[in-house]
């Protein structure tokens, strides 16, 4: 079989992308979404549409396959269509082309119920005062030139689609320079569980969040995980043709490519509101930082929360909208709450602890727009909502700090504890100099961000932003220089771990960068103004400059520091400190997945690295991951497998398994590891009776269990 190149693996790119788009695109577009609120969206809307359509397809028996999030897809985008088709036959003075707030008004319960508000509300002796009549919309005939310009101002889209495009260039070359090979491993703990998912997924067609968990916990009908990754990786491999680690390493390229970039396009849009200067700028930043995408894709490795950081400033964004803090808005607060809902979702399934970073950053919007309310209604007969909100306010972050603090519900994830490495003041400077987890400064990002917040103080609208950023930056200092019950509290919804944490920076950061880049390009505006003569044309020019500004620093940092952030993604991938195979050793399990049926188990030490037979070539294994809640079989099997030929109780628990096959080898990865103690039935089988020699690379050799093969199930005892 020919090795496969990154060229080879351009259908699985492309598979990747029509997956995190097209679904989503769908449905915003015929939602009457345009411009770069659709497409930033998409992402969202597309993950939440895989993640939802993976557990009711399971509830429903449906394997999974292209056609679920498809159908799904389909179905949602019919009923918009459908909700459109009767809007439309509404007469031109309804209140439903007005937004929900209208409708509900004039809703008849909703007229009688404000009618008896207002007859409390009034003096006894006077009549109530009914609700205002409607006045009628005309239907507008002649686009203005803002209409013709779009929903995000003239040239916006070209200049958003450009930069995506570098940003996925820049994403490009940092893989392929960070994985190496297209189908290189990567040799961390988690990765073991994530290859093994997304086999289990391919296997069994099931990609249900409420069930993955089963694969460590086979005692459980039902385990909760987030398996929204693991789910689109499914998808691509089955659409692609391709395996699970180009699949897996080409879905981890689309997220930092495309989704994050999208998803940061559409919260910079709500912000910075229309400027195509910005909507160039914004893809490209997001592609800067090194705690978001890059650590995240090397450390763990922790693509789930890979997945749900990258969708979180698009939830962000829509939140701006419900809240009346976007600039130039576009979305309607009806269409708002539906994307938001959806958005929840799909944070929820791609990891649960993007809900809680969401919770962290929506709490500074949510708090200037009830000082908002406030400034407008304190002094009104309407005094009481701010009021309203306030109490609401309070309620739901006590609720969110007692999840994060005391409930019993996170107990097993505040339960791991990542030692401090480094002091308060350092890691301070490590937030402002982008720096976190001990990375080279970005000194070039750090000036924008820092210019872009001074700048973002000068509007009430936009100075959210800071404090949202101190307060991400603030939980890393916490994870990565304290130990104490407050850090532990504050900080353990995120497993008290300083990457996971470090990770919620850039989502504000890119925001601010933009801003950075869009203050600078308005001083040299300024200068070319005052000493150019003739001066430039005013049309066109800020989004030149803000572009040209961004160019330069593109070159200035090797592509936004392409050569740092490839050897991050290389530590895993090419120069890994422990490693899952040895030389040799994955060449050796694509032999034995030619040798062993479809439909047999095969028994292996997962701390030998052969537990990697599952995803490299859909041939099922007892143990799919280091460590799990094992059956008492599996129990059996692991401790006591070696001694099927003199011992029955070997054989039940083998055939209750179905294991059939064993390999052996040493214990390469993690050997210190606690873990690596519990398979010893799966060492030394070559002196004894009950398994035949198939194959061997030298170190690893496959046997076929032949103790159990008497039809009563169990070998007589050698003499």
């Amino acid at each position: 079989m020919a090795t496969p190149t990154w060229l080879s693996a351009l259908p699985a790119a492309l598979a990747v992308v029509f997956w995190v788009l097209v679904p989503g695109l769908l449905v915003t577009r015929l939602s009457g979404l345009r411009g770069i609120t659709a497409w930033g969206a998409a992402p969202l809307v597309s993950v939440s549409l895989i993640a939802t359509s993976a557990v009711l397809g399971t509830l429903l028996g449906i394997p999974w396959g292209p056609w679920v999030p498809l159908g799904a897809a389909l179905l949602v985008a019919a009923l918009v269509v459908v909700f459109h088709g009767f809007l439309a036959r509404r007469p031109a003075g309804s209140a439903l082309h007005r937004g929900w707030g209208p409708a509900l008004r004039t809703w008849e319960p909703a007229r009688r119920a404000r009618a008896a508000l207002v007859r409390l509300q009034t003096p006894r002796g006077r009549f109530a005062r009914t609700p205002e009549p409607l006045t009628t919309a005309m239907p507008q005939v002649w686009r203005t030139s803002a209409q013709r310009e779009g929903p995000d101002g003239r040239h916006a889209g070209v200049a958003a689609l450009a930069g995506t495009a570098v940003a996925a260039a820049v994403a490009w070359l940092t893989v392929v320079l960070g994985f190496g090979p297209v189908d290189q491993l990567s040799s961390t703990y988690d990765a073991v569980f994530h290859y093994s998912a997304i086999a289990h997924v391919l296997g069994t067609g099931d990609a249900s969040s409420l069930t993955l968990g089963t694969l460590t916990s086979p005692t459980s009908s039902e385990a909760f995980y987030p398996a929204a990754w693991h789910g689109l990786v499914a998808l691509v491999a089955m659409s692609s043709g391709s395996g699970v680690p180009i699949a897996a390493n080409l879905t981890a390229w689309a997220v930092a490519a495309v989704v994050f970039p999208l998803s940061a396009l559409l919260l910079t849009r709500h912000v910075v509101g229309r400027s195509a200067g910005a909507a160039f700028a914004a893809p490209v930043l997001a592609t800067g930082f090194t705690a978001f995408p890059w650590a995240l894709m090397a450390f763990g490795v922790l693509w789930p929360n890979l997945l749900g950081v990258a969708l979180l400033p698009a939830v962000l964004a829509v939140a701006t909208a419900l809240l009346g803090l976007a600039r130039d808005p576009v979305l309607r607060p009806g269409g708002a709450a539906a994307l938001g809902a959806a958005g929840v979702l799909a944070l929820g399934f791609a990891h649960p602890n993007a809900v809680f970073s969401l919770a962290v950053l929506v709490l500074f919007p949510l708090v200037w727009s009830l000082l908002a309310l406030t400034r407008r209604r304190l002094s009104t007969r309407r005094f009481w909502q701010p009021l309203a909100g306030l109490a609401v306010t309070g309620g739901g972050v006590a609720l969110v700090v007692w999840l994060m603090v005391a409930s019993p519900l996170l107990a097993g994830v505040r339960s791991f504890d990542w030692p401090a490495f480094t002091s308060t003041p350092e890691a301070v400077l490590q937030v402002l100099l982008h720096s976190t987890n001990v990375r080279p400064a970005l000194w070039v990002l750090a000036a924008l961000v820092l210019v872009g917040a001074v700048v973002s103080l000068r509007r009430f609208a936009t100075s959210w932003l800071v404090p949202a950023h101190a307060a991400a930056g603030s939980l890393y200092v916490l994870a990565a220089s304290r130990e104490d019950a407050l850090t532990a509290g504050l900080t353990g919804a995120w497993y008290n771990d300083s990457f996971r944490l470090a990770a919620m920076v850039p989502v504000t950061g890119v925001v601010l960068a933009v801003l950075g880049v869009v203050t600078l390009a308005g001083l040299l505006r300024s200068l070319l103004q005052r000493f150019a003569r003739p001066a430039p044309a005013r049309r066109g020019v800020p989004a030149l400059l803000t572009a040209g500004v961004t160019a330069l620093v593109l070159a200035g940092t090797g592509g936004l520091y392409v050569p740092t952030h490839a050897s991050v993604l290389a530590g895993p991938y090419q120069q890994p400190g422990d490693t899952l195979l040895e030389p040799g050793q994955r060449e050796f399990l694509e032999r034995v997945g030619t040798i062993v049926p479809e439909g047999a188990v095969v028994a292996a030490d997962p701390f030998t690295g052969n537990s990697l037979l599952y995803p490299l070539t859909g041939r099922e294994v007892l143990f799919p991951h280091l460590i799990g809640s094992w059956t008492p079989d599996q129990t059996v099997v692991a401790a006591r497998l070696r001694d099927a030929a003199s011992d029955p109780e070997v054989c039940a628990a083998a055939a209750a398994t179905r294991v059939g096959w064993l390999i052996s080898g040493p214990i390469t990865f993690w050997p210190w590891h606690g873990g690596a103690r519990w398979y010893p039935g799966l060492h030394d089988i070559e002196p004894v009776d009950g398994f035949e020699f198939v194959a061997t690379d030298g170190a690893n050799t496959l046997w076929r269990l032949t103790a159990c093969d008497d039809p009563q199930g169990v070998a007589e005892p050698q003499p």
